[in-house]
């Protein structure tokens, strides 16, 4: 993984990076998976991988993560280790049958970062999505606790604990003195690239009726610490989620182009590594998508040879829609 510096007066949107989709995720046991092919073969497919801690993620240039979360307010819902014990937000795919986790907390997740972080006070903006979980998935497995609005400022404290509000790119830093997020993005644009360095940015990735909850009352995310996604109209717009970069190619390029950041995913439930197909990678990097995830930074010997990395393995680049006018090349 290569670094350096090219490119003055870039901006957050306009670099390129690639992350990683369930950030925390560790496969099932070989035992486990065959259960579940009972049920599922699609589903033994698609968790079939595992991911390092966040920390060696960010030393292997990977600087977007996602979080799955269930709340636990008072410890031990979801096990009985001492880690899942402690009162807190928890961090699991499915309970009760993909449960196996490299961080079971947010806060040791959140704290595995910050200690990278602080070691790399120069690098890239690390944007952590977080997804708000209380469906029940499995009938015996534990009730979730809903997410209403005060489990959600419970998540906010949560990352308050471990970043510094200096560290973090907030709604409200990127507003500034306009009136809304989407005017802020559109004629001023985002904060250049060198004020944002060392810094974590935090987004909602549920839609629906948790982001509803999370914008009631300040509709253009005042005083919150996470970015929603909505529509390119709302007055909170500023970043957006668009998992299918082959179906949304032209509305990513179109969006990125106008200034918005956008999240997309190279690659889906291990059907691309399986074939070694590199057609929505390849759609996902030229759409200009900010946040590009894959479930296979690395190839999976046991899977081939696919892989998810920037021209040159550089952590990252000059975005090749927005970034077009800078000098081409990579930017860490």
């Amino acid at each position: 993984m290569t670094n350096g510096l090219c490119g003055e007066g870039i901006r957050l949107n306009e670099i390129q990076v690639i992350g990683t989709h369930n950030s925390y995720h560790l496969a099932p046991s070989a035992g486990k998976l065959k259960l579940i092919r009972l049920f599922s073969k699609r589903g033994a497919e698609a968790w079939a991988y595992s991911r390092k801690p966040l920390d060696q993620q960010l030393e292997a240039g990977l600087r977007q993560f996602e979080l799955d979360i269930f709340a636990d307010p008072e410890g031990g819902r979801f096990g009985t280790s001492e880690e899942m014990k402690k009162p807190g937000m928890k961090v699991i795919h499915v309970p009760g049958i993909d449960e196996g986790t490299v961080h079971p907390t947010l806060t040791g997740a959140l704290q595995a970062v910050e200690k990278w972080s602080a070691k790399n006070p120069r690098h890239v903006p690390i944007m952590i999505l977080i997804e708000l979980k209380d469906r029940v998935e499995m009938p015996l497995a534990p009730r979730p606790i809903p997410f209403d609005r005060k489990q959600m400022e419970a998540v906010e404290q949560e990352i308050l604990k471990v970043f510094r509000k200096e560290k973090l790119i907030t709604p409200d830093l990127v507003r500034g003195d306009s009136a809304s997020l989407r005017e802020a993005v559109l004629k001023k644009g985002w904060p250049e690239l060198d004020s944002l360095r060392g810094k974590v940015m935090f987004c909602l990735d549920n839609e629906g009726k948790h982001r509803e909850i999370y914008l009631e009352g300040n509709p253009t995310l005042e005083k919150r610490l996470l970015f929603a996604s909505v529509a390119r109209e709302h007055p909170a717009a500023a970043w957006m989620k668009r998992n299918d970069p082959v179906r949304s190619y032209d509305e990513i390029r179109t969006l990125v182009s106008k200034g918005f950041i956008v999240r997309t995913r190279a690659d889906t439930d291990t059907k691309e590594a399986r074939a070694n197909d590199g057609k929505r990678r390849d759609k996902a990097l030229a759409s200009g998508a900010q946040f590009v995830s894959t479930d296979f930074p690395r190839p999976d010997p046991k899977l081939g040879e696919y892989e998810v990395a920037l021209p040159g393995k550089v952590v990252a680049r000059v975005n090749p829609v927005s970034g077009r006018s800078k000098q081409a090349g990579e930017v860490e």
